[in-house]
């Protein structure tokens, strides 16, 4: 595990609000390192996994709560409207489960909150379509139970975890652990950085970039 701390060495000419911005940054970016060091392959796999289920004629959705939920409508929009100005392509089915207020609401009134995207899974998964999971401890039941009720509709599953994995270690087709535990911002800087190269690869991979 990485230690948030003494990333500034010896030096004494900043304030402690600037050693707070050095030490913060330079452990992200310690983070992101291990991550791209432990899961480079893995990042390529779920990338494959995406690009293929596009060229199928299937579709992508994510799922996350709070932080998550925000890096999920992310990540869809760079697929579905575009990532780079410099990379000319079609739009791309990816929907965010978190958008529509009126079924999150309408979910957690009728059936609770931890059956809310299991039920948007059941209405728009389709067998042979994606779902990436984000959850940066690996607990959230909203997200367990939308993993299972992906593998029972027959779709490939990805996770996005943080800590240990939680629970859903090891239920997904493919997974990255970020290894960080107690909070949840680094975890979701990484997550958000995965995001962005598995959809920079998912273009190379269709020919688009």
């Amino acid at each position: 595990m990485i230690k948030q701390c003494g990333c500034s060495g010896g030096m004494t000419d900043r304030t402690p609000y600037e050693e707070v911005v050095l030490d913060t940054m330079l452990y992200s970016a310690r983070l992101k390192e291990r991550v791209a060091q432990h899961d480079s392959a893995v990042i390529v796999a779920m990338a494959r996994m995406i690009a293929g289920t596009f060229e199928d004629g299937g579709k992508l959705l994510i799922c996350g709560n709070g932080g998550s939920a925000a890096d999920a409508q992310h990540l869809a929009t760079e697929l579905t409207i575009r990532y780079r100005s410099s990379v000319d392509r079609p739009a791309l089915p990816a929907i965010a489960l978190s958008v529509d207020t009126s079924a999150l609401t309408a979910g957690a009134n009728d059936f609770g909150y931890d059956a809310v995207f299991a039920r948007l899974v059941e209405a728009y998964g389709r067998e042979g379509d994606v779902l990436l999971c984000l959850s940066t401890s690996g607990n959230s039941k909203s997200v367990v139970n939308a993993l299972e009720s992906a593998r029972r509709q027959g779709m490939k599953t990805l996770a996005l975890l943080g800590g240990d994995g939680g629970l859903l270690k090891g239920v997904a087709d493919l997974e990255v652990i970020v290894p960080h535990s107690g909070s949840a911002d680094r975890v979701q800087e990484c997550h958000i950085t995965v995001g962005h190269v598995i959809i920079d690869l998912v273009e190379r991979l269709l020919g688009y970039a």
